[in-house]
């Protein structure tokens, strides 16, 4: 590190510890720390820390799980020069133990856009520092990547072709094929009214909200939150929900192949429907259900688009916290990352697939998502329902051409 980047970091007790959670997370991105890393991190604490306070609080951070989301997000607001601080204490210290794998690679690349480092920089950046400590990357040569993806490729395909027959343990997906039909807000839309009182959105949306279980024959294994957001043609509802909350480790660790599976949704009045896995999306954490019967119980929620939110809005989390079903609590935008909405309304185990609903009682995100000690909620904006719809019409065409 030049001087300069070395002296950007003496006075500010903040930066110190941006960089250390940020080297923190760099280390852990293959999911395991080499000695030689955690001599690193050690040689940082010294090189950053000028008390007996500031190691203590620095040793404490090297227990936690950091959140690599909150943790680019403060990294945003820096200077130029302290971002460029950031990424060269990252990249040194990933790179201590002489070896950069390519999921350590991932991180780099992601962390380089939120800093700003260019492509060309990064590549002379990554190229002086492994030839100051020797390090390589995994694989070391492209010719090396290649053979190694094809060979991949070639035993995936055969092993695609032979493979024995055998019961997939998940729920199976049964796609209807029918024209889902959703109601959207586009900025052109005509202006609509803000609900007067935050118990008039909770009465606007309740029926339309619903908890989701799924149970190995008559016990329950696992539970989540959905949102009825379209119907078809014959009047079937469908409720889009986290994929991770009907197709998760909890199914296989306790179903055998004669055990039954099967999925039940309950709206706030308690009425129950059984539900079918009608698609699931193969790029995003989403799943469509299908329910028959429930027609004149709850109507779709419209739908309202990035484009259409801002922060320091109103926004109201309707989930199952904690197994807590149907649980209603109101917060604000926190910010509009690039691929999910922040809140800080609750948001815990069992809230995944509920709604965030705007005060004008539109969908705007899906919750995938919390942390564990603060109030900060990740959601996936609403603009993914329509992607998820677009996979399941290209399933449906797929299918007509085999």
């Amino acid at each position: 590190m030049s001087s300069q980047q070395a002296n950007t970091n003496t006075g500010d007790h903040k930066l110190k510890l941006i960089v250390f959670k940020a080297c923190h997370v760099a280390v852990w991105a293959d999911s395991k720390m080499t000695a030689d890393e955690r001599r690193c991190l050690s040689h940082l604490t010294e090189v950053l820390c000028k008390t007996q306070a500031e190691r203590k609080v620095f040793r404490e951070i090297r227990l936690q799980e950091i959140n690599e989301d909150l943790l680019l997000s403060e990294i945003e607001p820096l200077s130029k020069e302290e971002k460029a601080y950031v990424f060269d204490a990252c990249l040194e210290t990933l790179a201590s133990d002489r070896k950069i794998n390519l999921l350590e690679l991932k991180f780099l690349a992601t962390l380089r856009k939120v800093c700003g480092i260019g492509h060309r920089s990064y590549q002379k950046k990554l190229a002086r520092v492994c030839q100051k400590t020797k390090a390589r990357i995994y694989p070391t040569k492209p010719i090396l990547s290649i053979a190694f993806l094809f060979f991949i490729l070639i035993f995936v395909i055969i092993y695609i072709q032979y493979r024995p027959e055998r019961i997939d343990i998940n729920l199976q997906e049964a796609c209807s094929g029918k024209e889902i039909s959703v109601s959207i807000i586009s900025p052109n839309s005509p202006v609509i009214s803000q609900l007067p009182t935050t118990q008039a959105v909770f009465d606007h949306v309740r029926d339309s909200i619903v908890s989701v279980r799924v149970f190995i024959n008559y016990d329950p294994v696992c539970r989540g939150s959905g949102s009825v957001i379209g119907t078809d043609e014959t009047g079937m509802l469908y409720i889009i929900t986290n994929k991770h909350v009907i197709q998760n480790s909890s199914i296989n660790k306790h179903r055998r192949e004669e055990d039954r599976l099967r999925i039940e949704v309950q709206q706030t009045s308690g009425a129950k429907f059984d539900a079918k896995l009608d698609f699931y999306s193969r790029e995003h954490d989403l799943a469509l259900l299908a329910v028959k019967g429930m027609k004149d119980y709850a109507k779709p929620l419209q739908i309202n688009l990035k484009s259409g939110l801002q922060v320091g809005q109103s926004i109201y989390a309707i989930g199952s916290p904690l197994g807590l079903d149907h649980s209603f609590t109101a917060g604000v935008i926190s910010a509009l990352r690039e691929t999910y909405l922040q809140t800080d309304a609750t948001v815990h185990s069992g809230s995944s697939g509920g709604p965030l609903i705007d005060q004008y009682g539109s969908l705007c995100a899906i919750v995938t998502k919390g942390h564990e000690t603060k109030d900060y909620g990740f959601a996936l904006y609403s603009d993914v329902i329509l992607e998820v719809l677009e996979e399941r019409k290209e399933l449906k065409i797929d299918t007509l051409l085999e």
